[in-house]
């Protein structure tokens, strides 16, 4: 049985409990601990790299917002990578599919983002090749779709924002800002009849 503390117990507690009077010196105290004790340092990262998909950048980026001699960082990377903590295949993969499920994002978005986070190109068209095709054309048409519900002139000829650009175009420059091809996205409005 477990034994649950009441409110005022909490709150004696609570007052008890001291806190740092000056978060720079209690940050100064961390990286001095890290820079004392190395194992620390593999076991932060180490949780960093457990509960999401990270790439080399990422923990490298990690690494010196720890204040880890630059020496250092090297050795660590490549224990993670033996460890199985890091894998930038298994980084592009993830993110390849998350980006375009949850974001709808296109190839070229997901290509430019995989890019900056220093994925080999190798590894960023095998990523890509999880994205079924027709899957792909039917996201690319009900984003078309949808958008073209939300910006809907009221009458031919009058734009809900007063813009010089015309309703095919507004959605031609919003399907290309999330990533689609626009040979796929003329295609895709020409089904459409928009």
């Amino acid at each position: 049985m477990r034994y649950l503390y009441k409110y005022n117990d909490l709150r004696q507690m609570s007052r008890n409990f001291k806190r740092p009077v000056n978060k720079q010196e209690d940050r100064t105290k961390e990286v001095v601990s890290f820079a004392s004790d190395p194992s620390l340092v593999l076991e932060k990262i180490r949780y960093f790299c457990s509960y999401r998909e990270r790439s080399e950048k990422e923990v490298e980026l990690k690494l010196k917002s720890l204040q880890v001699p630059a020496g250092k960082v090297r050795g660590i990377l490549s224990q993670l990578s033996e460890e199985g903590f890091i894998s930038d295949e298994r980084f592009a993969r993830a993110f390849v599919r998350g980006k375009w499920r949850v974001n709808k994002w296109g190839r070229i978005r997901i290509t430019f983002e995989l890019r900056a986070r220093r994925i080999p190109e190798k590894l960023i068209i095998s990523a890509l090749k999880e994205i079924d095709e027709d899957s792909y054309l039917l996201v690319l048409g009900d984003l078309i779709s949808k958008k073209a519900k939300d910006i809907r002139p009221l009458k031919k000829g009058e734009l809900n924002s007063g813009k010089s650009l015309n309703f095919r175009d507004k959605l031609f420059t919003f399907a290309l800002g999330k990533g689609y091809e626009s040979d796929l996205i003329l295609k895709t409005l020409d089904e459409l009849k928009i």
